[in-house]
């Protein structure tokens, strides 16, 4: 288990990667004796041992500087930035304190609390042939407690060294089972009320059977009565969310800046991306967070991935990623989703903040501080969600409508709802939390297959409050109608899930938020869900009554009911295209002014999506129709940014 790794590796990314030797490696300068009995007296404890080992002081010297200027141990910046193998250092460090060093050889005891291990870099070996009793990965002031002890002698003889990636990966492959169980299943036994897989509960499928009665009978004795009872209530809905998209316009101003923070006051940052089927763009994915303006040895990058995902395992391996990067290979389990990966991911998070990015996203590069200075100047908020932007708005008719509706989405709605401080439907990613509260509300609900959504209702749920961040985040948009379509119906179904979610216990939603805001998030949730389904019905209906001369022989009921169903239609298109034309201005969407011309039918495109979302719903409700990333795109597109207005 003591092996020493003897190969050098030339070049390694994010800095010159070398591997350490029991000496000086061949090639290398030797420094005079003196020279390096001073350089060495320099250095943290947690690095000083290396220069033993053939580790030039020079680079020695760097981390340290760079580990006093961002206020982190020197072990922390040397593998941070690249400049050390993890397993050649931790070897090392098992050489200093005489310990064996673990590559996975003992199994780990079947009594291990994963998270507790993965959290504190301690795990409990099954009994082998070493004697082993346990395997530490330490970090920080652990490495320094460790090497006092060497210094007097007091170190257990039973104890082995491990690297952290390789601890971490061999508990989640020794107890894939229970890391499985808990990704899928941690929110359904907290609170089954709040998880999607269960669907309609016995009291929903109650009040559905009954309100089916209800209305059988009544269409069969008074089917005008029954009619404007349902048109009524879909007016209210419609209403509301008209209104609410209007007040959230008027409200949206500039979000708030803070403070810059100082490399030392920064907090580790944790950011985890899941990745399946993803193996044409983890590079480019890599190269963007690789520009993040971030103190390196403060970033904990988790690269979720599925098992049977060998492409994807792949490309990552040939990048050879430094140690601020963690390959977290999530186990064989149901449902596959991404909320799924993201609850493998959360327990070994090491900041007190955490980012979800997507494969195919380009963040700017100083969203982390920005990020950091907001939750630092404002302990009150828990999540900000950052801006998405279209950066293929020019390759098609569904693109550019799509970079439309996220710019009006991202710059003018969900500012001003949180503005308004009323619950915003999270995107899918660029959300930044405190990890507390985002543990606090449950993590993400493995069983909602448009878990954003879900989760912005949880927070509010939960009491915590949500705000928008100034950065962007580019990404690619479906540019072919098949491809959007497939998006679209999963996201609509899971804003039916989210919707069935959240109205099993309404008096209790309602106390948890308030009335104000319960009204405002049934509104937002209900008036996509229901907007999409009964909609066109509605305004068809009367279009053909208005048409066919039969409004003037209408009752004032049915009159009344006509006229309110044009004026919200009407708004309802003014409310999404003033907006739009506004956020094109801002974004500087590559795209004509026309095309605004085009809304009703990108609509009627949303309201097909939604009756397909309701049959896939009833067939298969927890499929994840994923979206493809890194396609050849037919033309350059012109870049996208946001300017003042």
């Amino acid at each position: 288990m003591d092996d020493f790794p003897r190969q050098a590796a030339a070049g390694g990314r994010g800095g010159p990667q070398v591997h350490v030797f029991p000496g000086p490696p061949v090639g290398a300068r030797r420094e005079p004796a003196s020279g390096a009995a001073r350089a060495v007296s320099e250095f943290a404890p947690e690095i000083a041992f290396l220069a033993a080992y053939g580790v030039a002081p020079g680079l020695l010297l760097r981390a340290s500087a760079a580990a006093e200027r961002d206020g982190v141990s020197a072990e922390q910046t040397l593998l941070g930035e690249g400049l050390l193998d993890e397993d050649s250092y931790y070897c090392a460090l098992a050489r200093r304190l005489r310990l064996p060093f673990y590559r996975g050889e003992a199994p780990i005891a079947a009594s291990v609390e994963i998270d507790a291990a993965i959290a504190c870099g301690v795990a409990p070996l099954a009994p082998n042939r070493a004697g082993l009793r346990a395997v530490a990965a330490p970090r920080a002031a652990a490495i320094r407690y460790l090497l006092d002890r060497a210094e007097a002698g007091a170190l257990p003889a039973h104890l082995a060294i491990a690297a952290p990636r390789m601890l971490a990966e061999r508990l989640r492959v020794d107890a894939g089972a229970r890391v499985a169980e808990a990704a899928a299943g941690a929110l359904a036994r907290r609170d089954p009320a709040l998880c999607a897989r269960s669907g309609l509960s016995l009291g929903q499928r109650v009040a559905v059977g009954v309100a089916a009665v209800v209305a059988l009978g009544a269409w069969a004795f008074a089917p005008e009565a029954l009619e404007f009872a349902l048109s009524a209530a879909l007016w209210l809905i419609f209403a509301a969310g008209v209104a609410l998209r209007n007040l959230a316009v008027a409200a949206a101003g500039e979000a708030p800046s803070a403070p810059p923070l100082a490399a030392r006051e920064l907090p580790i940052y944790s950011v985890v991306a899941p990745l399946r089927g993803e193996e044409r763009v983890v590079a480019k994915l890599v190269r963007a967070l690789d520009a993040l303006d971030y103190p390196r040895a403060k970033l904990d990058v988790k690269l979720v991935v599925e098992r049977d995902d060998a492409a994807t395992r792949r490309a990552l391996a040939a990048l050879d990623l430094p140690a601020r990067y963690e390959i977290v290979v999530a186990p064989p389990g149901l449902p596959a989703t991404k909320p799924r990966a993201l609850n493998v991911a959360l327990p070994a998070v090491r900041g007190a903040l955490v980012v979800v990015y997507d494969a195919e996203d380009d963040p700017d590069p100083d969203q982390l501080r920005l990020a950091a200075a907001r939750f630092a100047a404002d302990p009150g908020v828990d999540c900000l969600q950052a801006a998405l932007t279209v950066d293929n708005a020019a390759e098609s008719w569904i693109s550019a409508m799509f970079a439309i509706e996220y710019a009006t989405l991202f710059d003018l709605v969900n500012p001003g709802l949180a503005a308004l401080d009323l619950p915003i439907a999270l995107g899918g990613t660029s959300n930044h939390f405190r990890v507390e509260a985002l543990k606090r509300a449950g993590g993400w609900d493995a069983w909602n297959v448009t878990e954003d959504a879900d989760l912005g209702m949880r927070l509010a749920y939960a009491g915590a409050r949500v705000g928008v961040l100034a950065s962007s985040t580019r990404e690619e948009a479906p540019a072919e109608f098949g491809g959007w379509l497939r998006q679209r119906v999963r996201w609509q179904k899971g804003w039916m899930q989210t919707l069935i979610v959240h109205s099993r216990r309404p008096l209790r939603f309602a106390r948890a938020l308030g009335v104000a805001r319960a009204v405002a998030a049934l509104a937002l949730i209900g008036g996509s869900t229901l907007g999409g389904l009964f909609g066109p019905a509605l305004f068809f209906a009367a279009l053909w009554r208005a048409l066919s001369g039969q409004l003037a022989a209408a009752t004032a009921w049915r009159m009344t009911g006509d006229v309110a169903i044009f004026t919200l239609a009407a708004c309802g298109l003014m409310t999404m295209a003033i907006p739009g034309l506004a956020a094109m201005r801002r974004r500087r969407i590559a795209a004509p002014t026309i095309a605004l011309a085009t809304l009703p039918a990108y609509c009627a495109l949303i309201c097909v999506a939604t009756w397909a979302a309701l049959f896939d719903l009833a067939v298969r409700p927890f499929y994840w129709a994923k979206t493809e990333h890194g396609r050849p795109r037919a033309r350059r597109p012109r870049p996208t940014a946001r300017v003042s207005v």
